[in-house]
């Protein structure tokens, strides 16, 4: 008769966890000093943990989860609006086989978004990859309602995101950007050195250590971030 199996006491267990931590970091150290290497340890970092950039635009939108409210428009898929405290939420997706688009279209066409609509936009990581970022921003700000507001990132630093891929911003060009868009609002970076490092190597958040994920170095952004209103008309 098979005998029950040993429960680990969570001493031990804790131990075996710290030692896993230890050496994936041990390894990640080998690999960061690598010069020959050119391959990266993952695509983005997600199967590590979570991805570096997405540590910084989660940070971002927990700060202002509070503009989150109402009928809210956010692109591709209801990644966070819902959970940062949107009613409602509108996809918009210029695929049509997206299921979860409820709205089809460019969003670089000022047909596709009805104005004065939302509460709020959600639009992380986007705008690099559309021709016309300023059209794109200027469209989403006319489809929202007085004294809603937009939450934007964008990359200063990534590898590309495939053929769409086209533009990288500083906080001086965000901020030009935003402003050419007729919208209002301060852009800020995020980021150092380390972090971008990290990121290009494929690496996630939880390889750095946490002294280094929130220093934000201006000379070196990961990413930029707006919180954006409609300008007067």
């Amino acid at each position: 008769m098979d005998s029950a199996p040993t429960r680990l006491p969570i001493r031990v267990l804790r131990a075996v966890e710290r030692r896993s931590a230890l050496a994936r970091r041990a390894k990640f150290r080998i690999r960061w000093a690598g010069t020959r290497r050119l391959d990266p340890l993952s695509e983005w970092g997600f199967d590590r943990g979570t991805a570096v950039d997405r540590y910084y635009i989660e940070r971002f939108l927990q700060e202002h989860r509070d503009l989150v409210h109402g009928r809210t428009l956010e692109v591709k898929e209801d990644l966070y609006a819902s959970s940062l405290g949107a009613e409602q939420v509108d996809v918009l997706d210029i695929d049509p086989t997206n299921p979860e688009a409820t709205i089809v279209g460019d969003v670089c066409d000022p047909a596709t978004l009805p104005e004065g609509t939302f509460d709020a936009a959600i639009v992380t990581q986007t705008l690099q990859l559309v021709p016309d970022p300023v059209a794109g921003l200027q469209n989403v700000l006319r489809a929202l309602r007085p004294r809603a507001t937009a939450l934007v990132t964008a990359p200063a630093m990534s590898r590309l995101a495939g053929d769409w891929d086209r533009w990288r911003w500083t906080a001086r060009g965000l901020q030009d950007l935003v402003d050419r868009a007729g919208g209002t609002g301060a852009v800020v970076a995020h980021g150092n050195q380390v972090v971008c490092r990290a990121f290009l190597l494929g690496a996630a958040i939880d390889d750095l250590p946490s002294a280094v994920r929130d220093v934000d170095d201006p000379d070196f952004p990961l990413i930029v971030t707006a919180v954006v209103r409609r300008g007067a008309t």
